[in-house]
């Protein structure tokens, strides 16, 4: 753009009054506030109070975008919670040191990662926290109960038009997995899932009630080849904290 219509601009932004946004991300580059009026539902859709965009146009878009993918897709994992669920993101997980290193591993390294414990000991707390700093690094997050996975794949398998969750995400969470009923369909897409994520196609991390042998056998002949695929699995032991919070 010519210097001479950069400066007019600029001129113009000066003169009018502005609000701003504070539920918007401020400007990657000099970090001035957002200006009321935009969703950001895009990385194009958000105006900020300076001149980054006009005096380093490639350079405020591309961190633009940076900003965006965090902000938008920690919103959509936050939208994927029980609205119960959503107060653990406002609350660190406390409990074995073991546990915790491992969460921090999965994070890291990502994989299949398998928690383990009685009802009430905070593994869906934790599993919630793990991939929410997932999502804030802009990846593709989502939480799922078991049964939300198995509606989702019968719909995909009726509809071959519908989108695809092993295209549309990076990192999921299948919570309590054992509670629904199991299928031979369902066996079938739970093994195609973990398949996924030990081929490296997602990061995976799975809680239940129920230890890794016991969730697999249900699997019946694919038992084994399920729980060679887990990469780790974790107890997690405690009181019941829902009493303790009741």
């Amino acid at each position: 753009m010519d210097r001479s219509k950069v400066e007019e601009i600029l001129k113009t932004l000066k003169a009018r009054g502005v609000e701003h946004d504070p539920g918007l991300p401020p400007c990657p580059l000099c970090g001035a506030p957002a200006l009321r009026g935009y969703d950001f539902r895009a990385p194009h859709r958000v105006e900020h109070d300076c001149e980054c965009t006009y005096r380093e146009p490639e350079r405020y878009m591309a961190e633009v975008g940076r900003v965006w993918r965090r902000w938008h897709w920690s919103r959509v994992y936050r939208e994927s919670l029980p609205p119960t669920y959503r107060g653990y993101l406002e609350r660190p997980w406390e409990g074995r040191r073991e546990v915790l290193e491992a969460v921090v591993g999965w994070q890291r390294e990502g994989g299949v990662l398998y928690l383990f414990g009685p009802p009430g000991t905070g593994k869906t707390h934790l599993a919630v926290r793990a991939a929410w700093g997932k999502a804030q690094e802009g990846r593709r997050a989502l939480f799922l109960s078991e049964w939300e996975f198995y509606e989702r794949a019968r719909l995909e398998a009726q509809d071959p038009e519908a989108p695809r969750l092993l295209d549309q995400v990076d990192v999921l969470v299948l919570d309590d997995l054992g509670k629904a009923r199991l299928t031979p369909f369902a066996a079938e897409v739970l093994f195609g899932l973990v398949e996924a994520a030990h081929r490296k196609s997602l990061d995976l991390l799975l809680t239940s009630n129920y230890p890794p042998e016991e969730a697999a056998r249900r699997l019946g002949e694919n038992a084994e080849a399920l729980l060679s695929r887990v990469g780790r699995a974790v107890e997690v032991r405690g009181p019941d904290r829902r009493r303790r919070a009741g």
